[in-house]
């Protein structure tokens, strides 16, 4: 569906939207399908394609931080942690400062791996605003970050201002 198309009626009990809310929903449902295809890819569930996804954007992180922004116990992170790095995904490596402390990392095969899926589809993504004016980006980043926000999550500023 694009801006053009009129969304399919609605089911039985549920409102009508606009043709742009019509369309988050379908991005929803794009993204969905495309963390699908990527657990698949990575041979990981969505618990691992999340811990995958700090990693890759944080770099490594100790056990007790991957927990907290997974927002499971220790012992579920242990559990997802285990399972990649069987899988290679990341090794355990000893803490730089803290002798006591691990960090989780990533491989270098396994981002290169998520990276080649993931660069082409974000940089797709990216380039669509070229077609779109500053003012008119303005306008589109502006929406987005209220729908963002309408779904309770902050928005960082600085993903929320065009280029």
């Amino acid at each position: 569906m694009d801006a053009t198309d009129s969304p399919p009626p609605p089911a039985a009990g549920v409102p009508p939207v606009r043709p742009a809310t019509a369309l988050v929903r379908a991005l929803f449902s794009a993204g969905a399908e495309f963390e699908k295809s990527l657990q698949q890819e990575l041979s990981v569930n969505p618990t691992g394609l999340d811990a995958m996804g700090h990693l890759v954007m944080s770099g490594p992180l100790s056990p007790g931080e991957l927990s907290r922004r997974l927002d499971l116990t220790t012992a579920a992170t242990t559990a997802a942690i285990d399972r990649l790095v069987a899988l290679g995904h990341v090794t355990r490596a000893p803490h730089p400062t803290d002798r006591r402390s691990l960090l989780v990392v990533p491989t270098e095969a396994s981002v290169q791996r998520a990276m080649s899926r993931l660069a082409p589809m974000i940089a797709a993504v990216d380039a669509v605003l070229d077609d779109f004016t500053d003012d008119e980006q303005e306008v589109i980043a502006r929406y987005l970050a209220r729908v963002v926000a309408s779904y309770g999550t902050p928005v960082d500023d600085d993903t929320a201002r065009p280029r």
